[in-house]
């Protein structure tokens, strides 16, 4: 496995090579086996480890490995412990997409504190096939086909993944080679998560049914897709913005513009892109507002395109103002409100109805024209539509009475 490492290494971070690396440690046998090699490599290792809170006693004896293997290295040992089901709740997130951004947030704070310019991750061959395979059945872009990419950065950090040409198989054989423990997580048997889906039943059953390479096949269409992903990342910046430009460049124009404004990995999908760029050589009607919640108000907005006046304050009850919207402060809570255009199949569950009902259909009830349905304001919280500004409100975020607590959203229309 060493040399699959080191030509890596070589090829992607040559400058790691006697630095102080981060090392994110779980205690399971990738990141086991990363900071063993990355201190057999000459690089002057430190490792972070995160307790999510998640699994009790076993999450306890990981930390407690981890604290062993790092006095056993000689390495300085940091853990950051995290109770990542409230904060999910919270935030309306899966567990395991709560459990990421804990994980990569604090790692990245660990790194900036400690003057560590590079964070190492046990992203290994394995991964980088399930992530391909998990986004092809998701339907995702040339971009989305590259899968895990070798170097990223977050909060001023690199974060390089040195395993990730290594297979699964390498890793463990090394480390019994060395005969050095790991930690094995519980979770990783259990067929709860998609990712542990992929990895114990449907990958395997391609293998058995379809192609006995298929991780090789997968891994391989990531690198072409990579490739072909750079250069045409740069025709889109060379590319004019014309409704004559290929449609191909202007997605990728729009998908380049969502994310230098901070729009979210997980909002950057398909639809949004399509409601995105230009259209007939003029501009889209189509915007996105994500509005930052991080405790107590409402504050720094994040505007895209087009410039929406937007007051949001706390009172108490509702209101019947055309241009304002009230949402329960208590259904809000702390999740972050998007404001958007609408877009086909929406549906939401509103106030006075039982069930739910397509965006669609409530304009077609209220005589909306369609020419003027993409500057209506549609209210998101948590991935569900909390109300049609002006017109709706979800039951499920509608105030309880005259004297509830509420945010009151009044809008230029």
């Amino acid at each position: 496995m060493i040399p699959t490492v080191q030509k890596t290494v070589a090829a992607r971070f040559p400058q790691i090579r006697g630095k102080r690396v981060l090392v994110a440690a779980s205690g399971g046998a990738d990141s086991t086996a990363l900071a063993l090699v990355l201190k057999e490599l000459g690089c002057s290792i430190v490792l972070a480890h995160v307790h999510h809170g998640i699994r009790g006693q076993a999450a306890d004896a990981d930390a407690r490995f981890v604290r062993a293997l790092a006095q056993k290295l000689g390495a300085p040992f940091f853990l950051g412990t995290f109770a990542v089901p409230a904060a999910a709740k919270k935030t309306g997130e899966s567990l395991e997409m709560a459990a990421r951004r804990v994980r990569r947030d604090f790692l990245a704070a660990t790194a900036q504190r400690e003057k560590i310019r590079f964070v190492a991750t046990g992203h290994t061959a394995d991964d980088q096939a399930e992530t391909v395979l998990m986004r092809i059945a998701r339907g995702t872009s040339i971009s989305g086909l590259a899968g895990i990419p070798y170097v990223s950065r977050h909060g001023g950090a690199a974060f390089v993944r040195p395993l990730r040409d290594a297979t699964r198989a390498q890793i463990v054989a090394f480390l019994k080679h060395r005969r050095q423990r790991w930690r094995e997580d519980a979770s990783n048997a259990d067929d709860f998560a998609r990712r542990n889906r992929v990895r114990h039943e449907i990958l395997p059953l391609l293998e058995r049914r379809l192609n006995p390479s298929v991780r090789q096949a997968l891994l391989r269409l990531a690198d072409i897709a990579a490739a072909e992903d750079e250069v045409m990342s740069a025709l889109a910046r060379e590319t004019a913005d014309s409704a004559q430009a290929p449609l191909a460049l202007r997605r990728r124009r729009a998908l380049g513009e969502l994310r230098a404004a901070g729009v979210p990995p997980e909002k950057q999908v398909f639809h949004t892109v399509e409601n995105f760029f230009p259209r007939c050589g003029k501009k889209s009607q189509s915007f996105y507002v994500a509005w930052k919640n991080p405790g107590k108000f409402l504050r720094s907005v994040e505007k895209i395109r087009a410039a929406i006046p937007l007051e949001i304050r706390r009172g108490r009850g509702f209101t019947r103002r055309a241009d304002e919207v009230c949402l329960s402060a208590a259904a809000v809570g702390t999740r972050d409100l998007i404001f958007r255009s609408w877009r086909a199949g929406d549906r939401m569950k509103p106030l006075g109805m039982a069930g739910s009902k397509k965006l669609s259909d409530i304009f077609t009830d209220l005589k909306v024209p369609r020419a003027e349905r993409a500057a209506r304001i549609v209210v998101e919280c948590g991935g569900e539509i909390a109300a049609l500004a002006g017109w709706r409100v979800n039951r499920d975020f509608a105030v309880a009475g005259p004297r509830a607590p509420s945010l009151r959203i009044r809008f230029s229309p």
